[in-house]
């Protein structure tokens, strides 16, 4: 198993989630459309993607990222596109009833005829009636197929959703979330959708007054990996390089780390190779210490400065500062209780930096999750 640090694993370098995979197959097969709630960094897309390239018999699983649709139209063509791409590239067709090859055929030939128009419409003005969203409705309503479900995953839908608001309205925003719980309830029964993102969804729509709009999704929460996981993802990756590591002290690196999301075990065992490397020194509880120092160097903001860049591009800027002196403070003395936040929108920050993953509530006081980025936030940010 190959350390990768910030890109998405696959194959035999993915660890396998089992528990939480097969949590996400019990709400498949019980008619539930889902939204995965994990913070970045918490291998949420490795998930998915290892679902799509190794889907249980009677699955189809395709994956799309929709971080950069800025409004309705854009997102159902990068839909469409992403489903004519996949029907093709991965032969889905070829699992399919002759009844369904038609509906995808018809589908397919509104794609083409949609494009088309786009052209004309840059030359001549011309207008054409049929829009990806019409095409890919009328998809979802035709598409009934016999003993397969499809697997719509939607990556980072709750930042698309911020796109529209900013780049339209609020108002677009919600009348887009609607648009998709109609689509899922007038969807065929054989079609699911599984939306994620690095931000929480049901904070998106109360901000924009469409908390309804997400109430019929079932919200699996993806969990950090316990102690006896992270030992045995740490000794795969250690034993790939050939590196003898004794188990005393990944479990005492582990006990360091703390959060267990893939990517901060990652991330210091990639710190603690280059250490004993450049060194010639075997891998030790002191170098554990010294590497955690190093974890929170400025070289390393390539991975944590999105957290710092999230809150000023996706926030209010009254909330921004808000969550800026809030972190700061915590991160200073390691925690703080909610009595020491007398900002007016002080419990709507506080529950979004929850949600998304910076903080946690323990024993009436707010910590971080991660003392690595406690440790970066102190020293960057």
């Amino acid at each position: 198993m190959k350390n990768i640090v910030g890109q998405t694993p696959r194959g035999e370098n993915f660890y396998p989630r089992t528990p939480v995979i097969d949590k996400i197959y019990r709400r498949l097969d019980s008619s539930n459309h889902l939204y995965l709630s994990a913070p970045r960094r918490s291998g949420k897309t490795s998930i998915m993607r290892a679902m799509e390239d190794n889907p249980k018999a009677g699955y189809i699983f395709i994956y799309l990222d929709v971080e950069d649709c800025t409004n309705a139209e854009d997102y159902f063509r990068v839909l469409a596109e992403k489903l004519e791409e996949s029907l093709t590239k991965h032969n889905h067709l070829a699992k399919l009833s002759d009844k369904a090859k038609g509906v995808f055929k018809k589908f397919l030939e509104n794609v083409k005829s949609i494009k088309i128009a786009g052209l004309e419409l840059e030359t001549s003005g011309l207008r054409h009636q049929t829009t990806y969203a019409e095409a890919f409705e009328l998809l979802l309503q035709e598409l009934e197929v016999e003993s397969t479900i499809i697997v719509l995953m939607v990556d980072e839908f709750p930042v698309a959703v911020e796109n529209i608001a900013k780049a339209e309205s609020r108002e677009a925003a919600a009348r887009f979330l609607h648009a998709n719980r109609a689509l899922r309830q007038r969807a065929q029964n054989t079609i699911r959708f599984i939306y994620t993102g690095s931000i929480g969804l049901p904070n998106v729509a109360r901000q924009i007054d469409a908390n309804p709009t997400v109430n019929d999704l079932n919200i699996i929460e993806i969990p950090p990996l316990n102690e006896q996981e992270g030992l045995d993802m740490s000794l795969k990756i250690f034993e790939n390089y050939g590196i003898v590591v004794e188990e005393e002290v990944i479990r005492y690196m582990l006990g360091k780390i703390e959060w267990l999301m893939p990517f901060f075990i990652q991330l210091v065992i990639q710190l603690l190779i280059d250490e004993s490397e450049a060194t010639e020194s075997p891998i030790s509880k002191s170098m554990v210490d010294a590497v955690l120092q190093k974890a929170a160097n400025h070289r390393n903001n390539v991975y944590f400065a999105s957290y710092y860049d999230r809150l000023s591009k996706n926030l209010p800027k009254e909330q921004c500062e808000t969550a800026h002196a809030m972190l700061l403070e915590i991160a200073n003395k390691g925690s703080a209780k909610r009595s020491n936040f007398t900002q007016e929108n002080a419990n709507v920050v506080l529950e979004t930096l929850e949600y998304d993953g910076y903080i946690h509530q323990q024993k009436e006081v707010f910590r971080f999750n991660s003392p690595i980025l406690r440790m970066w936030w102190k020293k960057n940010a």
